[in-house]
């Protein structure tokens, strides 16, 4: 069919049109991500857009109006799409690593790039292509025609284009730099292109760290149960939006320094998921600068296996412990870990995944793993079943995890916007009552009265709290004992996860000798903390030490350290 007349201009004026009007949303989404870092746009920006647009059709027809028309060439057309493309996404990736990663602590940062992530990898990719990918792909497509015609017309024309790719990336990138102090830099530096010094032997270790023997550890009762639940990110500075959580605390037992809703400080070594839980369950720090940690949890092998833990205690004493999580064994090693250190039986995400289909539930929350609701539903199935006289189970929940958490909509209470903090908002508060709820079922069954609870957050939110203003020097990772045997006369203590696990078993009526288990410290003793005693900035520094020392690295390795002092 051939159109001609007034049938081929109105068609041609309709595909005009259309395109008008697809330029005017595309550079409407664009303004939008300049203004909110996020891929939505009001009907303020559709009219900022809609007026650039108009601008720049405008001074483009009376340009072209008396002047001959030149053909675009396609491969020049490519190329300068190509470098508006790398133009725009270059220093918008820095912006969006500097929102989303911790770059300014270099330990943090490192660690995490280690560890098997797993699922949590396509998270990432995601949030990069929706915030980058798509934000370049649209605002280079929109500035195609103006800046093509522009370079067609320039003199010198790739010193010009090359000058403004230079102002631009420094200019895009001046934020991402400016997180980074030069302390930091220097880590960075240091870590991925320093080689290895001479190995030395720790003084630090030697003096400081207690190494378990059978002996150290005595009880007049053994029967109370133990149920640890680590909760993803969990710190004071989320404490008003978790109301379940917060009136745990106010009941339980707390300790904390100046705060009135305080707990433990995060410290180098056990600031990850994986890190913390080493750190609470055996008091040795997880390193990023040791040197046997480029492979780390990549062969699936254990580590740490000559220091026994918190699990290996209670397993000496007759204990059968349990442990469920809802993403792979694999992520962050946990699996190899506990394994290797006193823990009986290990539940993960495909565990949970088959009592999910076995009750015909086919909803799954997005993101990598389950949800916390069906791993809690998990650990009352566990409870349910067991015959054994003493126990303990681990239960570790995901879904506050960083950046932005992981929704489930089997949550009461939703997202009010598509913001991070409000989304991150609903997840703590549903989060919040799926444990409050889980506590008092346990202190429901016949078993609760001789069980103690345990509410510790793994570490702190791995950035800035999405949905508070808490300076970073306030801010702590909770830490609640609820229906604990033995209490404290002190509970004004400086702490860091190393001492979680001479606490816990101090609080279940065991006894240890000097109060003291690897490099922590008992905080129902009088004893003083490596934090009290040494200040923050002495124990990192000696901390960091320790990971390129003989002990470390042999530990790490599953040896025995050759220098070890035998008195301990």
């Amino acid at each position: 069919m051939k159109f001609t007349g007034k049938s081929a201009l109105t068609i041609r004026l309709l595909i005009i049109l259309f395109f008008d009007i697809l330029y005017v949303l595309m550079l409407s989404y664009a303004v939008g991500f300049v203004r909110y870092m996020h891929f939505h746009f009001r009907w303020t920006d559709c009219v900022v857009a809609a007026v650039l647009y108009g601008a720049f059709r405008f001074y483009h027809y009376k340009k072209n109006k008396n002047s001959e028309q030149v053909a675009r060439k396609p491969l020049q057309v490519v190329l300068v799409w190509l470098y508006l493309l790398f133009l725009i996404a270059a220093p918008t990736a820095l912006v969006w690593a500097k929102k989303t990663f911790p770059i300014q602590n270099p330990d943090l940062t490192i660690m995490t790039l280690q560890m098997p992530l797993d699922g949590f990898v396509m998270v990432f990719v995601k949030d990069f292509l929706e915030r980058v990918g798509f934000y370049a792909l649209v605002l280079s497509l929109s500035l195609l025609w103006p800046v093509y015609d522009l370079y067609k017309d320039l003199r010198f024309r790739k010193s010009v284009f090359f000058a403004v790719f230079l102002a631009v990336l420094v200019a895009g990138s001046a934020p991402f730099w400016k997180a980074v102090s030069s302390r930091a830099f220097h880590q960075y530096v240091d870590f991925f292109f320093k080689q290895s010094g001479e190995p030395y032997h720790s003084e630090f270790y030697k003096d400081e760290f207690v190494h378990y023997k059978p002996e150290m550890v005595t009880a007049e009762d053994t029967t109370r149960n133990l149920i640890f639940i680590y909760v993803e990110s969990l710190e004071n500075s989320f404490i008003n939006f978790t109301p379940e959580i917060q009136a745990l605390y106010d009941l339980g037992l707390v300790f904390s320094d100046k705060l009135d809703y305080g707990g433990g400080r995060n410290i180098v070594g056990a600031s990850t998921t994986i890190s913390s839980m080493v750190s609470k369950t055996i008091g040795m720090p997880l390193l990023c600068g040791s040197s046997v940690m480029n492979n780390f949890g990549q062969t699936g092998l254990s580590f740490f296996g000559e220091i026994p833990g918190l699990y290996d205690i209670l397993h000496q004493f007759g204990y059968r412990n349990y442990y469920v999580q809802g993403t792979p064994a694999r992520f962050g090693a946990t699996g190899p870990f506990f394994m290797s250190h006193g823990m009986d039986e290990f539940y993960d995400k495909a565990d949970v995944e088959k009592m999910l289909v076995a009750k015909g539930e086919t909803y799954r929350r997005p993101g990598p793993g389950v949800a916390d609701g069906d791993v809690l539903e998990y650990a009352k199935k566990i409870l349910d079943t067991l015959s054994a006289d003493h126990f303990s189970l681990t239960v570790t929940t995901i879904d506050m995890h960083y950046p932005k958490g992981f929704f489930d909509d089997r949550c009461e209470v939703k997202p009010k916007n598509q913001s991070v903090g409000a989304n991150y908002a609903a997840v703590l508060l549903c989060t919040s009552r799926r444990i409050g709820n889980f506590v008092q079922w346990v202190q429901e069954q016949p078993f609760g009265k001789n069980t103690e609870i345990v509410v510790a957050g793994d570490h702190l939110f791995m950035a800035r709290s999405p949905v508070s203003r808490m300076p970073m020097r306030d801010r702590r990772f909770l830490n609640i004992y609820i229906n604990p045997k033995n209490t404290a006369k002190k509970m004004r203590r400086m702490f860091t996860s190393f001492d979680s696990a001479p606490t816990v078993l101090e609080t279940m009526g065991f006894h240890i000798e000097g109060h003291r288990l690897g490099f922590g410290v008992s905080l129902l003793s009088g004893q003083r903390t490596l934090l009290e005693t040494m200040g923050e900035r002495e124990l990192v520094h000696a901390l960091r030490e320790l990971s390129g020392s003989i002990e470390y690295n042999e530990l790490f390795r599953n040896k025995r350290p050759s220098a070890l002092d035998e008195s301990r």
